[in-house]
């Protein structure tokens, strides 16, 4: 059985006779969030969230006017929202199944009737927000998608009574009585009521269960697989699909990517230590997003003076690209990821909008001079000494006769500029008395 199965969905996988090219779709999940979605691309966003006005999830299509405004169907009736708005403009208590928008402008509604006994088909005009009913549906008939494809209105539909079986209907707006049947078993869960939709040129979910988006031929009865949602995009199956009127691009995607906060501190570090990003661990990803950690010179320019992009957010030094003494800022940035890196392009690209500053310090150096270098032995000797770096400088070192260590020191100074005293212990022997600097620490290096 399992060999004829395969055999029998292999069949129905072949292109269909539309094409996706040029398209822009939008569906609605059952919990009334409202993606744009671009069928030859796959790519999506979500646009708008109508989810507060729809509580109960009975959605079941959704139909995008000219004016772009959009009509939600839910089980408690109509709903129309004028995005960027959530809440609905207008209203109507009336409960349907399925809509279409038709080329003369107006919006065709299919009844669920009572037990699909006295079901129907009304006409909405967008002009004036007035609903007429026009028919019945042939007996025992319940139409629950319309698409058009090739200029001809097809539904998906199911007939009783008693077991309905599925059926692909050819839609007679004029007199719905005649509607007829074109085919009698169109793939299972082609659009599944409120667990799938069709937009025009038969594109569909649910087909098979399957969180995807298909594109169904009516002729051939046949479909073929176009986009493969991540989970939780249509959570199943949109609970329905519609293209948009000619000429509309869409409304704009609505951003949920966050880069999170990063700790405005400043970070002095010595030439030869890394630093690490303070980032606070709050930022919210979409699906294929990505984090990542960035050094950048201009906050003016954030993106235009990046200098460091990494995946990690300790962050090196590196000598061919930056310098000692000069503040550079820290911070995270997110957005959809091409070729495992975040794309700078990407429109909902988010930059966290506090940054820590670095200044990497070059390493302290010391220096000794004195005007006459004689001492006798058990004499002492005053040494200039000059550091560069940071004060407070804490110095020490050994004094050395013929290789040997006779005596040693540990000073600290304020200032870049100080003297230290060297005495020559009696009992050396005549000769060089070599001055020897072996720690040196200033405000943020340790020199050994």
């Amino acid at each position: 059985m399992k060999n004829i199965l395969l055999f029998f969905i292999a069949l129905l996988l072949f292109p269909t006779n539309a094409s996706a090219q040029g398209e822009t779709l939008y569906g609605i999940t059952p919990q009334g969030i409202i993606y744009k979605i671009n069928p030859e691309t796959c790519e999506y966003c979500l646009i708008l969230d109508v989810g507060d006005a729809t509580p109960d999830f009975g959605i079941s299509d959704l139909v995008v006017l000219p004016d772009g405004n959009i009509l939600v169907l839910t089980s408690t009736g109509l709903k129309l929202f004028d995005p960027p708005s959530e809440d609905p403009i207008w209203t109507d208590n009336e409960n349907y199944i399925g809509a279409i928008l038709a080329p003369d402008g107006l919006v065709y509604l299919s009844t669920p009737g009572n037990n699909g006994l006295d079901a129907g088909l009304s006409v909405f005009d967008p002009a004036s927000n007035t609903i007429t009913f026009i028919g019945y549906w042939p007996y025992a008939m319940v139409v629950q998608e319309f698409f058009y494809q090739n200029g001809i209105l097809y539904a998906q539909a199911s007939q009783g009574p008693g077991n309905y079986v599925n059926k692909l209907v050819h839609v007679d707006l004029a007199d719905p009585g005649n509607t007829v049947i074109v085919q009698q078993n169109p793939p299972v869960n082609l659009a599944g009521g409120t667990n799938g939709g069709f937009a025009s040129g038969g594109y569909s979910t649910q087909i098979f269960g399957s969180n995807a988006l298909y594109q169904y031929d009516a002729a051939s009865n046949g479909y073929s697989l176009l986009c493969n949602f991540p989970p939780g995009i249509g959570l199943g199956g949109f609970a329905g699909l519609t293209d948009l009127p000619a000429g509309m691009g869409g409304d704009p995607c609505i951003c949920l990517t966050y880069a999170g906060t990063v700790t405005p501190t400043l970070l002095q570090l010595c030439l030869t230590n890394s630093v690490t990003v303070p980032y606070n661990n709050n930022a919210t990803l979409e699906s294929g997003d990505g984090l990542e950690y960035i050094l950048f010179s201009d906050p003016s320019d954030t993106l235009g003076s990046i200098i460091v992009r990494s995946n990690s957010p300790l962050i090196a030094f590196n000598p061919a690209t930056m310098q000692t003494g000069v503040t550079y800022y820290l911070a995270t940035i997110a957005g959809n990821k091409v070729n495992n890196i975040v794309d700078l392009n990407d429109p909902c690209l988010d930059i966290s909008n506090t940054a820590a500053q670095v200044i990497w310090q070059p390493r302290p150096t010391v220096s000794f001079s004195v005007a006459n270098p004689d001492v006798c032995v058990g004499g002492c000797l005053t040494l200039d000494v000059t550091f560069t770096g940071t004060p407070v400088f804490s110095l020490s070192g050994n004094i050395k006769s013929g290789g040997n260590v006779v005596g040693s020191f540990n000073q600290n100074f304020v200032s870049n500029t100080g003297t230290l005293q060297v005495c020559a212990p009696s009992g050396v022997s005549p000769g060089s008395l070599l001055v020897e600097a072996k720690t040196l620490v200033d405000g943020y290096c340790v020199c050994q």
